[in-house]
């Protein structure tokens, strides 16, 4: 059940088949049900028609006979058995009973001539009809079964009207016409229309699915071919057959494809371009860069025997060029990003070791602070595969940042993990963030406090490398923050390389509570 679940939400032809078979079917089914009962109607009020008129004759023939005939009981009894088996017709056409019964007004006839054909049992005149016909003293009719004494039932019409008896009084007569002409019509009418359907569902069935062939069948190839592309194959074409809507999309496809091949060339030769500059720039800038510091460490070891402004400058050189170094490694770092060639060495790690490492480094730069860093890990399985340099690159910087906006206070970092994802969470108690400036925190060169981040060297760019190495690890940086209530960014990663956050429970819209 469920592949034919999966099936159907998965091919356009089948749902739009069934929607056509069920639509067709119950429009079918609407109009031949109503032509069926309207045939039906017409058939049995003509039959009733018919039948009336008929009835009429033969029961003002047998008024006749009968006020003609003697008064004598044998000769009464007699005309009234010719007139029965006379008027009765036994063709399977147009069979036709004949029932002669004492009226319900005649209380003490001093003849009864009852009188029946072909042996049927009187019960076949309802009380109903009987009492129509003693209430209106005109004819009558009612849809009976006409009983015969083999227990055979016949659907009938029974018409009838009271008649007067030479010295009997008030009779009643009715005559009862077979219905089973019209019902086997009516039933071969109802096969035929049935059969009519069938073979109309079937003829639009079939057609729909050709048309839906002729017309899906070019958009499988188009679909097929896009995701050749998607895979790499961009020289890959549609073959255009026709100058229809179908095939003006397959030739619009192939002008799409062939840009989209442009366009990529292109862009990979800019690729290859940047990566070029990014690999001259690096070797060239380095080089000289490498010289400087080298003077420059040398006067700072001996600014002690300078002049103290000259001293000074020896020192700031030194800051300047560590400086330097860092916003030059973070560009180059960002151009990799950018040009889509940043590597990726994953390993099993210990998430807990790796994170105490990082608070050890940054033990002396936290002291220095006023700042304590406390550890809490939460889970059993607390291991992930990752590139340790750029996670522990992304906890440095994460922890850094906490340190430098503590204010002196406390920075909690917790180690959080389930089955399917690990996260890394850096709380401090400082200044916080603006929420109004939440979306712009992963920005490159965008700085919560200018002046702060100028006087302590940082480049901007942190917080947008530690973003686009949580990317890499189809993972992400959330961020929860107040002025004043201080800040928590959270990493969370899958645990197993390239697996996704689908199924983690780890999404935190508050910070953790930590016990100081």
């Amino acid at each position: 059940m469920r592949k034919i679940i999966e099936r159907f939400r998965r091919s356009l032809t089948l749902k739009v088949i069934l929607s056509i078979v069920l639509l067709t079917t119950l429009v079918l089914g609407l109009v031949g049900t109503t032509l069926y009962t309207r045939i039906s109607a017409g058939v049995r009020e003509e039959k009733v028609d018919s039948a009336i008129s008929e009835a009429a004759y033969t029961i003002y023939f047998a008024q006749t006979r009968l006020l003609a005939s003697s008064r004598t009981d044998s000769e009464l009894r007699r005309t009234a058995k010719e007139i029965v088996n006379s008027q009765a017709i036994g063709s399977d056409i147009s069979s036709r009973e004949i029932v002669l019964i004492r009226g319900f007004r005649n209380i003490d006839p001093e003849v009864p001539i009852d009188s029946v054909s072909n042996q049927i049992s009187l019960s076949t005149i309802p009380n109903t009809l009987r009492e129509k016909v003693t209430a209106s003293g005109n004819i009558s009719w009612e849809f009976v079964n006409t009983i015969y004494a083999s227990g055979k039932l016949v659907p009938s019409v029974a018409v009838g009207e009271e008649i007067q008896v030479s010295k009997s009084g008030t009779y009643e007569m009715y005559v009862i016409f077979s219905l089973e002409p019209q019902i086997k019509a009516l039933a071969l009418i109802k096969n035929y229309l049935w059969l009519s359907g069938l073979a109309l569902l079937i003829l639009i069935t079939f057609v729909t699915w050709l048309t839906l062939r002729q017309i899906l069948q070019p958009i499988r190839e188009v679909a097929a071919t896009a995701e050749q592309l998607t895979k790499g194959a961009l020289d890959l074409r549609i073959e255009v057959q026709s100058e229809d809507e179908i095939g003006r999309l397959g030739q619009t496809f192939n002008d799409m494809a062939r840009s989209i091949e442009e366009q990529i060339r292109r862009l990979e030769n800019l690729s290859r371009v940047q990566q070029q500059f990014v690999s001259d720039v690096s070797h060239e800038l380095r080089t000289p860069l490498t010289t400087i510091r080298m003077a420059s460490d040398l006067l700072f070891n001996a600014r002690a025997s300078f002049d103290p402004a000259i001293g000074r400058s020896a020192e700031l050189l030194l800051a300047q060029i560590d400086k330097f170094e860092k916003l030059l490694e973070d560009l180059l770092e960002v151009s990799r990003f950018d040009a889509d060639v940043a590597n990726v060495k994953p390993e099993v790690v210990d998430v807990r070791t790796l994170v105490s490492k990082c608070m050890d480094d940054l033990a002396l730069v936290a002291s220095d602070r006023a700042t304590s860093l406390t550890l809490e890990c939460v889970g059993e399985n607390l291991s992930a595969q990752l590139d340790p340099r750029r996670i522990t690159r992304v906890v440095r910087n994460l922890l850094t940042n906490a340190i430098e906006h503590s204010e002196g206070k406390a920075v909690n970092v917790s180690v959080i993990a389930d089955d399917h994802s690990l996260s890394i969470g850096v709380r401090d108690h400082g200044v916080g963030i603006d929420p109004a400036n939440h979306h712009r925190v992963f920005d490159r060169f965008w700085r919560a406090d200018i002046s702060r981040s100028r006087a302590r060297g940082g480049t901007g760019l942190g917080l947008a490398i530690a973003q686009e190495d949580a990317r890499l690890h189809n993972g992400k940086i959330t961020l929860w923050s107040e002025l004043n209530e201080g800040a928590h960014f959270t990493l969370t990663i899958p645990k197993k390389f390239g697996g996704d956050l689908t199924n983690t429970a780890l999404h935190h819209e508050q910070p953790i509570s930590f016990h100081d």
